[in-house]
């Protein structure tokens, strides 16, 4: 009787084994079919993954070739990432609290500049896919190897800006439900633009937000500036012929309503190539002989320095179009308008290139001359970022 009884206690602990065994093997499966069951439907866009991997020992999922994209526009990618780790942060789990860790290795988000094609997104619906694949309250967001993509595929010539190799944390990441107010999470993310050019991200926003409300400061340092055409020709119908620069931007938003500025820095630079421009035609020519004129006129010598700051204000709140492109569209039109007004302006009334311009060529040059070496290698604070400080 006894060992009877040890037998049925040892063929449902067999079976037991054997069912857990089972399930192990077909979890992966069924989180797979339910994520992209969840991500089918998200609004204007639709996502599949590939595979997914689960780690029991270390309380941890990965999701494998995540690919996301418009739902009108299926062949262009908007977001894929190669590997989303989630796992349970365990110095959290100590504390008292279950929080995720969140590790998103070769990524790439691609953000295109497309008015007839760019609506608002369903916010409510994407948030909601968001919170299904990671339950858990998300500690830290950490980005390996990303990049940001940013296309313009009906301009001529066609714009293509890539930052890689982005490396950085986002902290206080909340995915929890907006209905108490917002939740800001803080981002620094340095990478490279073009391969050679230094690049930093940082600020604060609500990545699950409407983007109406962010802090951001972007610094880039050693532009070759040539690499920058497709951009200044589609935007501008310019081109550079030589020259590097430096770029800094800090904005705010703040109910809808963007605040900043930019500051385009530009060392040794030409615009103007003769010969290139005469080729595309007389008028395209005279265009960059009034740009490239600019450009000399507010040389800050004897750097061979050309700098002007841009002031950045508008509305992001416009129901025909997301907030997204219309922030691209604010930023375009302040951009384009320096260029066509007062590129070159700075905010030091001795160095001003209004003024120079008002007085005659020789006192212009007699002006900008150092009065001795220390002038010399004195440092420009107003061509210096607000967060770094000058003495």
């Amino acid at each position: 009787m006894i060992a009877r009884r040890y037998s049925y206690t040892l063929i449902i602990l067999v079976l037991l084994v054997v069912a857990l065994i089972i399930l192990r093997m077909q979890l992966p499966s069924l989180v797979k079919d339910y994520l992209n069951d969840k991500m089918a439907d998200m609004g204007n866009y639709q996502g599949e993954i590939a595979d997914v991997d689960i780690h029991l020992w270390r309380g941890a999922y990965s999701v494998d070739q995540l690919e996301i994209t418009k739902k009108d526009q299926p062949s262009v990618v908007f977001f894929k990432a190669e590997t989303i780790d989630t796992s349970v942060s365990w110095t959290a789990l100590l504390r008292g609290k279950i929080v995720a860790d969140v590790d998103l290795i070769n990524a790439e988000i691609h953000l295109v500049d497309d008015k007839a094609d760019d609506k608002p997104l369903e916010e409510s619906t994407w948030r909601q896919t968001v919170q299904e694949i990671i339950p858990l309250k998300i500690d830290r967001f950490n980005i390996d190897n990303g990049e940001i993509h940013f296309h313009n595929f009906k301009s001529d010539p066609p714009v293509h800006l890539v930052f890689h190799q982005l490396n950085g944390e986002i902290t206080n990441l909340s995915n929890a439900d907006r209905s108490d107010g917002l939740e800001y999470a803080d981002f620094d993310l340095q990478g490279l633009l073009f391969d050679d050019a230094n690049a930093n991200l940082n600020g604060e926003l609500d990545p699950l937000g409407d983007f109406h409300n962010f802090a951001l400061n972007l610094k880039i340092t050693g532009i070759e500036l040539t690499r920058l055409n497709e951009v200044s020709e589609a935007y501008g119908n310019f081109n550079f012929k030589s020259g590097k620069g430096d770029f800094v931007m800090e904005l705010q938003a703040e109910d809808a309503q963007l605040n900043g500025y930019a500051k385009p820095i530009l060392d040794n630079v030409e615009i103007f190539d003769l010969e290139k421009d005469l080729e595309e035609g007389v008028f395209n020519a005279a265009w960059h002989a009034i740009v490239g004129a600019f450009g000399r006129i507010f040389r800050n010598e004897p750097r061979d320095r050309i700098a002007t700051q841009i002031e950045i204000r508008g509305d992001l709140d416009d129901p025909d179009v997301s907030a997204w492109q219309a922030f691209l569209a604010i930023l375009q039109n302040a951009f384009v308008n320096a260029f066509e007004s007062d590129f070159g302006r700075e905010t030091d009334p001795e160095s001003s290139p209004s003024q120079n311009n008002k007085s005659d060529e020789s006192e212009t040059r007699s002006q900008s001359e150092p009065e001795s070496d220390a002038d010399t290698d004195s440092v420009d604070c107003s061509l210096r970022p607000m967060w770094e400080q000058c003495d």
